[in-house]
């Protein structure tokens, strides 16, 4: 297996692909020297997307970025978006307000040999994370023949403040979603500028994790991003979030907007705006949500997927059989009466049959079904995403990650541990066999053949079926082997009730 990937990764290259880019490289906004590093690749780091998002520009759109005079040196990456419970370690920036940055991998040795380009979006519950973090390095997968990009947004209130004086000067007539605009001008610099980088503007995947999914999933909702997104990736995470729940109105998001206000003491926007971002950050809850502003998202996504109406891109998505395990996502209810509760408020006239699917007698028996209930419906989220693509034609490929990290047995594969395994980071995992670094090489494989040609399939690898149905066999498993699911999970059962909770959800919507 490994030496058949071997020759995959050589034919995911261009020929030309042989040597580092020559320097320095020209943007719409100037010069640019980057670093050359293992593999024959070269990583820009901390290139400018927006203006710096302070004073007068926080809570606005992104604003274009000033020119320069000169080359400009890319080598050390920019500040990390402001978020609370961040200690900086020796090889991570400090945080700054001043963060719309990204930074570039490419294998490319010259401009224009239209490269697929992989444009990846942190996770982090949108109050956390950039695109500076290790885990994130995009290294490994440009040397399979793709131009990788990260990107920081703005995060938190920083993020998603949304208030009724910020509304009435927009010229949008909206407010809150400025963390979704920071991708999309992301997005807009990707179009300008990647052929720079030996990447196809026409050819990009837009993929993310957990929030980055999230994120993702909204972009194909929204009318902003059209011709920006030509292949999408999400992990763990939908237009929802992780699960099935509606959306924020604006009018709901600037009522919180106005109450962090007055509790603050602020007066004016100008008093908000002055306020150090410490200050923010201490003092106004993230609340890190997209909102159905009117402009970002016109209606609630629900509603746009529910007809179909959302950009019609060929998708990869999945989650990991563990998801609920993720010690970030507290332990759920811990006695039955805590779980009737809370399905009673989720599910409402549906939550007979949630204690039919899930039955528990005890408070041990209760937590059990609760994060066997969360897992199920994540997977739903991650299905839905796939069938709705494939049944309209495109390309749509799901999988499920099962396979338990070394040294992670307490959580098993839980949310995000497949993440070292498709950005084929071995060498920072010790305790990895040969099972894992076969997996990671597959996994990256099939995530940048994707990118490359909407299908993730190539001789040497597993066959990954096409999703066109929630029929048996249409999965594929990412564990101890790579093979299509030979059981359902969630069960036939557990899909019909997660579709009929999204049923009434969108009937609750209309």
């Amino acid at each position: 297996m490994r030496i058949l990937i071997a020759s995959l990764t050589l034919l995911l290259c261009s020929p030309a692909v042989l040597s580092a880019l020559p320097q320095p490289v020209s943007t719409l906004d100037g010069l640019l020297s980057g670093e050359a590093i293992e593999n024959n690749i070269t990583v820009f780091r901390g290139i400018p997307f927006a203006a710096p998002p302070v004073g007068q520009n926080r809570w606005r759109p992104p604003q274009p970025v000033a020119s320069w005079a000169g080359v400009r040196q890319a080598s050390t990456f920019a500040p990390r978006c402001v978020q609370g419970g961040f200690t900086p370690g020796a090889d991570q920036p400090l945080t700054s307000e001043d963060c719309l940055y990204l930074n570039v991998w490419t294998p490319a040795d010259e401009p224009g040999v239209n490269l697929p380009v992989f444009v990846w979006l942190h996770g982090g519950a949108f109050a956390s994370g950039s695109g500076s973090d290790a885990r994130y390095d995009g290294a490994k997968l440009a040397a399979k023949g793709a131009v990788v990009v990260t990107l920081n947004y703005r995060l938190g209130s920083f993020g998603f403040f949304a208030h009724p004086q910020l509304t009435a000067e927009s010229e949008a007539g909206s407010s809150g979603n400025y963390a979704m605009l920071d991708i999309i001008r992301a997005l807009e610099w990707v179009y300008d500028n990647i052929a720079s980088f030996g990447g196809d503007p026409i050819n990009v995947t837009l993929a993310g994790e957990s929030a980055g999914a999230n994120a993702v999933a909204n972009m194909l909702a929204s009318p902003l991003s059209a011709g920006l997104i030509h292949r999408a990736i999400m992990q763990s995470g939908g237009w929802m979030g992780l699960g099935i729940s509606a959306q924020l109105t604006l009018a709901e998001h600037e009522a919180a907007g106005v109450a962090q206000a007055q509790a603050f003491g602020a007066r004016s926007l100008g008093d908000l705006r002055a306020a150090s971002a410490q200050e923010i950050l201490e003092n106004f809850p993230a609340n890190g949500q997209i909102n159905v502003d009117g402009w970002f998202l016109p209606r609630d996504a629900s509603l746009t997927y529910a007809e179909n109406a959302h950009q019609p891109v060929d998708v990869l998505v999945g989650s990991n059989s563990d998801e609920a395990n993720f010690l970030a996502f507290g332990p759920g209810p811990q006695t039955l009466a805590e779980l009737q509760a809370w399905a009673r408020d989720k599910y409402g006239a549906l939550a007979g049959r949630f204690f039919g699917l899930y039955p528990a007698s005890n408070d041990q028996e209760a937590n059990a079904a609760y994060k066997q209930a969360f897992n199920d419906e994540m997977a739903w989220v991650m299905r839905n995403l796939a069938l709705r693509q494939g049944q309209r034609g495109l390309g749509a490929y799901v999988y499920h990650f099962t396979r338990v990290p070394p040294g992670q047995e307490a959580t098993g594969a839980a949310h995000v541990a497949e993440l070292p395994y498709m950005f084929n980071q071995s060498e920072q995992n010790p305790r990895w066999t040969d099972t894992d670094r076969t997996l990671a090489d597959t996994m990256s494989s099939y995530w940048l053949r994707f990118a490359a040609s909407t299908n993730p399939n190539t001789a040497g690898l597993p066959a990954w079926p096409a999703y066109r149905s929630d029929e048996v066999g249409n999965v594929i498993i990412l564990g101890n082997e790579v093979t299509p699911e030979t059981m359902q999970v969630p069960s036939p059962q557990a899909l019909q009730f997660f579709s009929d909770v999204f049923d009434q959800l969108v009937q609750n919507l209309e």
